[in-house]
C-alpha cells in the first residue's frame, strides 16, 4: 500500500506529464486553408459559449489567414505558440522524405 504522500507525488507526475504530451482538441496537420477554416469554423460551431478549445495547425503560406479568420467570426485568440515538428510523407518510408516544418497551437475561446 502506498502511502499518502506517495500517491499524491504519483498524481503530480501523472499531471506534469499530461501537460508535457498536450493533445490539441483540433489537430489541422497536413490540411490548408480554405479547408483548415472550413474544418475549424465547423468545429467551433459545436462548442459552448465561452468554451476554450486548442488548434494545431501548419505554419505555412497557404494557412497565413486562419487566425484573422477565426477573429472575424467574433472568437477570441487567448494565446499562440510556436512548436517544432517532424512531419512524414505518408508516401514513402525513406528518411530523405522527411521534412521539418513549425507548427502554430493556438488557444481559442468560443464566442457566441
Amino acid at each position: 500500500m502506498q502511502s499518502p504522500k506517495n500517491t499524491q507525488s504519483n498524481q503530480s507526475s501523472r499531471s506534469t506529464q499530461q501537460r508535457k504530451k498536450h493533445v490539441p482538441d483540433l489537430d489541422l496537420t497536413g490540411t490548408s486553408c480554405p479547408m483548415a477554416f472550413v474544418k475549424t469554423r465547423l468545429y467551433l460551431d459545436q462548442k459552448s459559449n465561452e468554451a476554450t478549445v486548442d488548434i494545431l495547425y501548419e505554419d505555412t503560406k497557404a494557412n497565413e489567414p486562419l487566425v484573422r479568420s477565426i477573429q472575424a467570426l467574433g472568437h477570441k485568440i487567448i494565446s499562440t505558440a510556436k512548436i517544432p515538428q517532424n512531419i512524414h510523407t505518408l508516401a514513402s518510408t525513406d528518411s530523405s522524405s522527411e521534412r521539418k516544418l513549425q507548427a502554430i497551437i493556438i488557444s481559442v475561446q468560443v464566442e457566441k
